[in-house]
C-alpha cells in the first residue's frame, strides 16, 4: 500500500516514492457446495483454456463425488473437451450455461442437453 500521509519541516513539501506498474489480474476459482466452498484455486492473471483444464484436473475431479452436478457459464475456457472428459471420469452431472442475461424458465437458467448439444454425464 502507498502512504498517503509522512512528515516534513515547516514549509517544505513531503516527498516520498511510490511503486509503479506492479498491479496485476488475480482470478480466483472455487466450487460451490449447499454445504460450503471446496476446491478453491488462485492464479495470478487471467483464466484460459489450459489453467482451467490443470483446475479441473487438479482441484476440482479430486473433490467430485458421483452424482455431483458441474455448471459451467460460456466462458471460452470452459468449453474444453480434456475438461469435459476429466469431469466424466467423477460419475457427475455437466450443464453448460447461456449468457448471463438470458433465463430459460424451464431448465433455471440453463440450457440442458438437447440445447447445447452436449450430454449429461
Amino acid at each position: 500500500m502507498t502512504r498517503l500521509r509522512g512528515r516534513a519541516k515547516r514549509g517544505q513539501r513531503f516527498k516520498a516514492k511510490a511503486p509503479f506498474g506492479h498491479w496485476g489480474a488475480q482470478t480466483f476459482i472455487a466450487a460451490l457446495r449447499c454445504d460450503g466452498l471446496t476446491a478453491p484455486w488462485i492464479i495470478k492473471g487471467t483464466m484460459n483454456k489450459v489453467l482451467f483444464e490443470t483446475y479441473v484436473e487438479t482441484q476440482l475431479a479430486p473433490t467430485l463425488r458421483p452424482g455431483d452436478v458441474v455448471i459451467l457459464d460460456n466462458l471460452a475456457s470452459h468449453k474444453s473437451e480434456k475438461a469435459k472428459a476429466i469431469l466424466k471420469l467423477g460419475g457427475g452431472g455437466l450443464i453448460v450455461g447461456r449468457d448471463a442475461g438470458v433465463a430459460d424458465e424451464r431448465h433455471g437458467g440453463f440450457q440442458t442437453e438437447k440445447s447445447v448439444g452436449i450430454s449429461l454425464l
